[in-house]
């Protein structure tokens, strides 16, 4: 399994949880699976490479593109289940990587509610474990009703661990809950540990909700 490249260290951190274990429900598996799913799709549709004796040297140039595609996926009752949608998609053999530019995807949970990730360009490991968003990141998520309120993150990078369901951005991020605002100059994220780490400096605007 393949990993793509780590930011430089982490900045120092500075830990906030109180409240914020919630906001954990911004990291969608299903995005994952989505950006798996696309990957791997593109993967079986590249043209099959021409055998031969001679074996030529893996170089950094793409052996297969697709442009102004569109994936969707349905359930068995042909309900929409997501869509990926991209300006265009490289693969680069000696890294094994996927480059997607201008990614939009929508995906809807059993419950209804739509979760949409958009960014400049998308990087993903072949296995889809990793996958890194690039440039103007926005991760929002549908609300229900006032208890749990809409959600949306930004940050100009962020690092989805499918593996281990987590995510971790060193470059500023910024939350939005309903009327609560938060802002760190990173944010490290463990799903499954139910762990919510904001760095650096952090800004919290906590609304008191409204009584009856």
């Amino acid at each position: 399994m393949n990993s793509l490249p780590r930011l430089p260290a982490p900045l120092p951190t500075a830990g906030w949880r109180n409240r914020l274990e919630t906001l954990m429900a911004f990291l969608p598996m299903v995005l994952l699976a989505i950006l798996l799913w696309g990957s791997v799709w593109l993967v079986r549709n590249a043209p099959k490479a021409v055998s031969g004796p001679v074996v030529a040297k893996i170089s950094h140039e793409p052996d297969y593109f697709a442009n102004n595609f569109t994936l969707k996926t349905y359930s068995l009752q042909g309900d929409l289940k997501s869509f990926l949608q991209g300006k265009s998609s490289l693969h680069f053999p000696d890294t094994l990587t996927n480059l997607i530019e201008q990614p939009v995807v929508h995906s809807i949970s059993r419950s209804g509610r739509l979760t949409t990730a958009v960014a400049n360009r998308s990087l993903s490991n072949e296995d889809g474990s990793e996958i890194q968003l690039f440039g103007q990141a926005v991760v929002h998520k549908q609300g229900v009703g006032t208890q749990d309120p809409a959600m949306t993150l930004r940050s100009e990078f962020i690092h989805f661990f499918a593996n281990t369901d987590s995510l971790v951005t060193y470059a500023p991020v910024k939350i939005e809950r309903g009327e609560n605002r938060f802002q760190a100059n990173g944010l490290k994220a463990d799903n499954l540990d139910q762990r919510f780490l904001l760095q650096g400096q952090v800004k919290v605007l906590l609304v008191p909700g409204k009584r009856p």
